[in-house]
């Protein structure tokens, strides 16, 4: 099935390079571009569930920093959110994780590493950069069960409906939109939310993400 991303940022050519590699990666796909912030929020309100990935600068004309984000997650939370920055420190990462983004490809990486990234969050696995995060022990997770480096999440000893949270949780959502989307109870949703992050060996949604991308975990249906 075609997908549609969305591209915010303000540089024409990093639009170009980053609309090129997602043509080449998915040459069905259609990709929207705009430089600013109020540019994209217009976007997604007036074309509501049809972008099926934000990829997101944090430098615009009209915000800076993690307000971009911030201001997207509360408003489109329907939206997955990867950041494209040329800030590449693990606090920075691990604060755009917390605040729901489903990835994070610093812009200071080749080319190549770039293309390989795009592709894993073009296909529906979240992606972290390793070099990054392996420098910081409080990211660190124990290691990953035998047996789990496996893209299908059913190798987890999910049931179905965890499977269903999982990819949710991994699209961002709060729990309040995974009960709506799923019409469960709030107590239902938590109760999921522990097995799936007792599975990814994560203690938090946050590490949850990290522990999806090192095993190449797609969260598409």
């Amino acid at each position: 099935m075609a997908k549609t991303f969305l591209v915010i940022d303000d540089h024409p050519l990093v639009q170009r390079a980053i609309g090129e590699t997602l043509h080449e990666l998915e040459p069905e796909s259609e990709i929207h571009y705009v430089g600013k912030l109020g540019d994209a929020r217009r976007h997604l309100r007036d074309n509501p569930g049809t972008v099926d990935l934000v990829l997101l600068d944090l430098q615009l004309p009209d915000s800076a920093g993690v307000e971009s984000l911030t201001t997207l997650r509360e408003h489109h939370p329907d939206s997955p959110v990867v950041v494209l920055s040329a800030d590449a420190d693990a606090p920075m990462i691990m604060r755009c994780l917390d605040l729901g983004a489903v990835g994070y490809i610093p812009k200071s990486m080749s080319n190549d590493a770039i293309r390989s990234a795009l592709r894993l969050v073009a296909s529906g696995v979240p992606y972290v950069p390793s070099q990054v995060l392996s420098n910081e022990p409080s990211l660190r997770l124990r290691p990953e069960p035998a047996g789990t480096r496996s893209s299908d999440p059913r190798q987890l000893g999910l049931t179905d409906r965890q499977i269903d949270v999982l990819k949710l949780i991994m699209r961002g959502l709060p729990n309040k939109l995974i009960c709506r989307q799923l019409s469960l109870a709030e107590g239902t949703v938590k109760v999921h939310v522990s097995a799936v992050l007792r599975a990814l060996g994560a203690r938090n949604r946050t590490q949850a993400v990290i522990a999806a991308s090192r095993i190449g975990l797609k969260i598409t249906d």
